[in-house]
């Protein structure tokens, strides 16, 4: 009887050996598995950080963008005034031919 308590009480510390590994081995997976979470936190910043700068850069583009257009519509739109203009003259150049050519035959 003494033989088999003593046996019963060497299994349960065995087993209390056992669940104390498995708690430490836990316990250390839960340190590497917090330490790969921290780097993995730390390159989401970086990467957070960098699309932050690539978003205002994506901004400043565009403002700049939309000036570029602003400037360009406005040469566009002064190139057609100075062409209108020039099609003008070119239109009173030639009435003014036409009279005085009609001038110089009725004369």
């Amino acid at each position: 009887m003494a033989n088999k308590s003593k046996e019963l009480l060497l299994d349960n510390n065995n087993m209390l050996y056992n669940q104390n590994q498995q708690i430490e081995n836990i316990v250390s997976t839960l340190a590497q598995t917090n330490q790969v979470a921290a780097v993995v936190q730390d390159k989401l910043n970086d990467q957070g950080e960098k699309i932050q700068t690539i978003a205002t850069t994506n901004k400043d583009i565009q403002r700049e963008t939309r000036r570029v257009d602003k400037q360009t519509n406005q040469i566009i739109r002064r190139e057609f005034y100075m062409k209108l203009i020039l099609y003008l003259i070119a239109i009173l150049l030639f009435a003014a031919n036409i009279i005085v050519l009609a001038i110089k035959l009725s004369s």
